[in-house]
């Protein structure tokens, strides 16, 4: 299958993921926070960039609300334009949103531009190898090849049934250092290592 049959494969499992979890995903995103709680116990991230969900997937919030009770300033995306990296402005949970390009939601102009050191990108599948895969505006891996150079981490946010064994990968595809689901929280080495950090 080339990317677009695996990705309309993928959309059908989230939008099943999400439809058969408690009140529609909100079990599988309180359950992230305790997947994702060494991370947010670590405390060596201090701006965090998580996202608003879209459709089906996870909703990353609760997770996010884990970091910023532990101290990080949250941030959410905003589209500049189809071809250029994400930027990301500084996001308190129940701050005031507009639309943004693409349907995505967005703070307010007057809120201050930041560079995040922890990303939870959304997805529609990541393999064993942390290959991601996601809408395929590219827009996850010009923002993380654009911050190459300042030591970010971005670990996947999904449902455990986006976690696949392997996708097709390309020379511009960006890795992810991790991914957290309602049923594990994993990342890989520079060597593609993998280890569980929690394990439900």
């Amino acid at each position: 299958m080339d990317k677009q049959d695996i990705r309309r494969v993928l959309r059908r499992q989230r939008v099943q993921a999400f439809e058969e979890d408690q009140d529609y995903g909100v079990e599988a995103a309180q359950r992230l926070v305790r997947m994702g709680q060494g991370l947010i116990a670590d405390g060596g991230f201090s701006v965090v960039a998580g996202y608003i969900p879209m459709g089906s997937e996870i909703d990353p919030r609760p997770l996010m609300l884990g970091f910023r009770q532990a101290g990080a300033v949250l941030c959410l995306p905003e589209v500049v334009s189809r071809g250029a990296p994400l930027q990301f402005r500084q996001w308190e949970p129940g701050a005031l949103l507009v639309s943004g390009q693409l349907g995505t939601l967005r703070p307010l102009d007057q809120a201050h531009i930041v560079r995040p050191d922890l990303l939870l990108v959304p997805l529609l599948g990541v393999d064993r190898l942390g290959v991601r895969l996601g809408q395929g505006g590219g827009f996850y891996d010009r923002t993380l090849e654009a911050l190459g150079a300042f030591n970010v981490r971005a670990y996947g946010v999904a449902f455990d049934s986006q976690v696949v064994d392997q996708l097709p990968v390309e020379r511009h595809d960006q890795l992810l250092d991790g991914v957290i689901t309602p049923g594990a929280c994993i990342e890989w080495n520079e060597k593609r290592q993998l280890r569980y950090l929690a394990e439900a």
